[in-house]
């Protein structure tokens, strides 16, 4: 081969070398780029890790593994159902931030004795992770581990790690949370639309469509400052000795079924339902013509009572008995619209409900197997809450005069109901007390509390305070000299011995002064103000009210709500106390006697200008003729009471805790939010 010349083997080496370095420079620059990405996405997810973002979370949601060299990133889940299984006990707070740094870190920096203490001067923030807020004001932390589970958590969104929630579990925590919607008329057939947007009193959700599914973010609202004076936030903190708040019932199912209208008893539930549009009528036993002769004759009846008792409603009435106007006008009426009809036909659907039950009566009729057909029923088991144990009621419309009476004997304003219905509703009222949150029913419950409630309304519309300022310093006095001298002395001991009582052994003879001035504050926040309380002014309200129960508990044992229960069903009770004690006649009311027998109320001792030893003329059915006509001023029925009496102190302390309870359950907030509970995508993301 001649010089110079190139052999075979010399040409594959010099290109197989070329080749060589070519692709070592398009490895090393493929790793290089690779080496970039992971270091960004590891900046990314130490962005999303750091205390800034997830907070206390920070060590839960983050695993190291493989000796260090790997990492598991997971996210904590609720279920609604197990929380009610586990009977988990409710305490809502605002969500007001963490510190600015891991309190870890800081453990070694002087003058800090508390590593979990925010530096002097710093602030709070909200972490950027907004389900890490939500969990804050729900009240579950990292610690809790029993009441969720964690999961592998998908890829960051919005440069944070999100939290995966089932549909219906967000919907019932909202709904009890006091959400509502920005839809006038939310629908639990049509699906949720996106973007939504709900508000409540702890701040917004709203939710969007993304790549991944449904996103939601939770945004809260300012710091509201207490309304509440300070003098009385002081007063109960002190006397409040861990920050439990005690209840007569579970706070989480009561909250479930107050959203979906229902009402709690101890080991069932009562639910009012809506009306029934099916127009089917009772079966009632029809009365012979001899019967309906002698029920005639012995009333002295109009000639249209006659025609209605004889041929019922109008509608079934001959056409013969009914006046041109009856027969003629509907027809004419409809003839008139019929070509030009310019009420679309839900305002005229809205019409004639309202027409229909415009000044009418409502009575509850026991119907088995309601909450199977109706939407609430379904509501309840996604919430992990049973329907085997539930008195379910139909309400009906009716006039005055088509009421039978002698089957609904017993009426709360216009409420007609039976003798099971009264009992239970009785047990249900007794359970709903402030819980430390805001009251978050719905619009028809909330009705009907505005109903039973409705006789302690007029009096807080027309009083500027509950009770006069020299009453108030006047029960002081009375009841020092009480406990003093020994009457008080069994309630005493039993308050110190008493270990789970929320109560210090101090006594009890600042509660009932204290409490009427916490019904002033209140009265006068409401009359001139705007009431914005704050969660811990709710869990002040909550303090007050289970502080009250406690002494009345003390004093009148197992039997303690039948005082409260008189305040509710005797609406003429109310007003004859805070009257009397208008007139500077507290001492009076404090020693007087409230007595209860055969059913029957005897609070004369109470009224103005009516003296005890006021003898009783004629038998007694003179007293009370029937449950809706009173003929003496003192006394009422008083249903599922037994024989028994009541001091006036009693009374006063039962005044003043239901007007507290009164404050709470008017400054609600109407949750709508359920309806959404199988219209929202079952699968969320929280960011």
């Amino acid at each position: 081969m001649a010089y110079g010349e190139i052999n075979t083997t010399d040409w594959v080496s010099a290109v197989s070398g070329l080749v060589a370095a070519f692709v070592s420079i398009i490895t090393l620059f493929t790793v290089y780029i690779g080496a970039m990405q992971l270091l960004s996405q590891n900046r990314m997810y130490r962005h999303g890790l750091s205390w800034r973002s997830v907070g206390p979370w920070k060590s839960t949601v983050a695993r190291w593994q493989l000796l260090g060299l790997g990492r598991r990133i997971m996210s904590p889940t609720v279920n609604l159902g197990f929380l009610v299984e586990n009977n988990w006990h409710l305490q809502i707070s605002f969500p007001r931030g963490f510190p600015k740094s891991n309190p870890k870190k800081r453990r070694n920096t002087k003058n800090s004795e508390n590593p979990n203490d925010v530096e002097k001067g710093e602030k709070p923030v909200m972490a950027k992770s907004s389900w890490v807020n939500f969990m804050q004001a729900l009240g579950l932390s990292p610690e809790e581990s029993n009441l969720y589970e964690l999961r592998d958590a998908p890829e960051l969104l919005n440069g944070t790690i999100p939290m995966h929630w089932t549909g219906k579990d967000l919907v019932g925590l909202c709904s009890i949370l006091g959400f509502q919607s920005h839809e006038d008329s939310p629908s639990f057939k049509t699906p949720m639309p996106l973007p939504m947007q709900w508000s409540g009193p702890l701040g917004w959700l709203q939710f969007r469509s993304s790549p991944n599914g449904c996103v939601v973010e939770f945004r809260s609202r300012m710091d509201i400052h207490n309304q509440i004076s300070l003098k009385f936030h002081k007063h109960y903190e002190e006397k409040q000795s861990d920050n439990q708040i005690p209840s007569e019932a579970d706070p989480l199912r009561s909250r479930l079924w107050n959203s979906i209208n229902g009402l709690a008893l101890h080991d069932s539930t009562l639910y009012l339902g809506g009306a029934d549009r099916r127009k089917i009528g009772h079966n009632e036993e029809e009365k012979s013509d001899q019967a309906l002769l002698e029920d005639l004759m012995a009333q002295d009846l109009a000639a249209d009572d006659i025609i209605h008792k004889m041929f019922g409603k109008m509608d079934v009435q001959p056409n013969a008995l009914r006046s041109d106007v009856d027969r003629n006008g509907a027809l004419r009426t409809q003839q008139e619209d019929k070509g030009d009809k310019d009420t679309p036909d839900f305002l005229a659907s809205m019409l004639r409900d309202t027409v229909e039950t415009f000044n009418k009566k409502k009575i509850f009729v026991p119907c088995k197997g309601l909450l199977s057909v109706t939407v609430e029923g379904e509501l309840a088991f996604n919430r992990g809450l049973g329907i085997r144990k539930c008195f379910e009621y139909v309400r009906e419309f009716k006039e005055d005069h088509e009421i039978d009476h002698k089957m609904f004997p017993y009426c709360i304003g216009d409420l007609y109901m039976d003798d099971i219905l009264i009992d239970k509703l009785k047990e249900a009222l007794l359970l709903l007390w402030p819980d430390g949150y805001y009251f978050s029913p719905t619009a028809r419950l909330a009705r009907d509390l505005n109903t039973i409630y409705d006789h302690i309304e007029q009096q807080s519309n027309v009083l500027e305070d509950i009770f006069p300022a020299a009453c108030i310093q006047r029960i002081k006095s009375l009841s020092n000299s009480v406990e003093a001298s020994g009457l008080n002395n069994k309630q005493g001991q039993k308050v110190i011995a008493s270990k789970q009582s929320s109560l210090t052994p101090s006594g009890t003879a600042s509660v009932l002064p204290t409490a009427m001035e916490l019904c002033n504050d209140l009265q006068s926040t409401r009359k001139t103000a705007r009431a914005t309380y704050s969660v811990n002014d709710m869990r002040l309200i909550a303090r007050a009210c289970a502080e009250l129960r406690s002494t009345l508990k003390e004093e009148l044992g197992e039997n303690w709500g039948d005082v409260v229960w008189a305040i509710l069903y005797c609406r003429d009770l109310p007003k004859a106390v805070l009257q009397t004690i208008k007139e500077l006649q507290s001492e009076h009311v404090f020693n007087a006697k409230v007595y209860c027998k055969d059913g029957q109320l005897d609070f004369s001792a109470l009224v103005v200008g009516s003296p005890d030893d006021e003898e009783d003329n004629g038998d007694d059915e003179s007293i009370v003729d029937s449950e809706f006509s009173q003929k003496k001023i003192g006394y009422s029925k008083l249903p599922c009471v037994e024989d028994q009496s009541f001091s006036g102190r009693q009374v006063l302390t039962a005044m003043a805790l239901i007007f507290i309870t009164y404050y709470w359950t008017d400054n609600r907030w109407i949750t709508d939010v359920a309806v959404y509970d199988a219209t929202m995508p079952q699968s969320v993301l929280m960011c």
